[in-house]
């Protein structure tokens, strides 16, 4: 029989590379999008023509490829914070103050990844012809993946195995047992503060997509 231990870790390797690949993917076309903005703004870039193609590639592939990673991603997410309740004591999780920001982090990643799979199923791929809310969008999903790592972070340090941010941590001076510590009796606030989060997230998208509406129509009526 398969050990839960042994589960959490290939479902945190599954979640890991897909969301890893869903951040490239974020970052391939942001870079991508600048390149064509600059092309029709800028004169000083008129030599960098021989990028355009790959510009037109990167967008053609990358944002499906954001998309689904993502969905994959969330999927694991969910599936290993399920599985790891299991695989690890209570005790390690629910009494030990790195533990809990380990589960806090989780969380937060997971809603922000929620939230940019439910934004791009909402809007699809013309959410990258609005310059404001693909800011916002590719944001939310570096800022998941950002918590992600974290998270997998502490869970090395949980078990005793150190972490490949450990150098950055030295570089800074952080010691990440004592980082972002919290308690048990303040996680139930910040889980309902990334709740609120979540709401604030879908009623920007849902505002700035109808002042778009109303332009699109005001401009039909002239």
């Amino acid at each position: 029989m398969v050990e839960l231990s042994a589960l959490h870790s290939l479902t945190i390797e599954m979640h890991g590379g897909m969301l890893t690949l869903a951040a490239i993917s974020i970052l391939a076309i942001v870079l991508a999008r600048i390149h064509q903005r600059l092309r029709r703004t800028s004169g000083w870039y008129a030599g960098f023509k021989v990028f355009d193609s790959w510009a037109e590639r990167l967008l053609q592939y990358a944002e499906p490829t954001a998309y689904v990673a993502a969905i994959g991603g969330v999927i694991g997410l969910i599936v290993s914070s399920f599985i790891g309740f299991y695989a690890w004591p209570y005790d390690a999780l629910m009494n030990s103050p790195l533990g809990l920001t380990k589960v806090l982090f989780s969380i937060f990643s997971t809603e922000l990844w929620a939230i940019f799979v439910a934004v791009r199923s909402w809007y699809g791929e013309k959410l990258w012809q609005n310059r404001p809310l693909s800011a916002v969008f590719a944001s939310i999903g570096i800022a998941g993946f950002f918590f992600m790592v974290l998270t997998g972070s502490f869970g090395g340090h949980m078990a005793t195995k150190g972490s490949v941010l450990d150098p950055i941590y030295q570089l800074l001076g952080t010691d990440p047992e004592a980082f972002w510590i919290i308690g048990l009796d303040v996680l139930p606030i910040l889980i309902g503060v990334a709740f609120v989060e979540i709401v604030v997230f879908f009623s920007l998208f849902l505002r700035i997509r109808t002042a778009a509406a109303r332009r699109q129509t005001d401009l039909a009526k002239l």
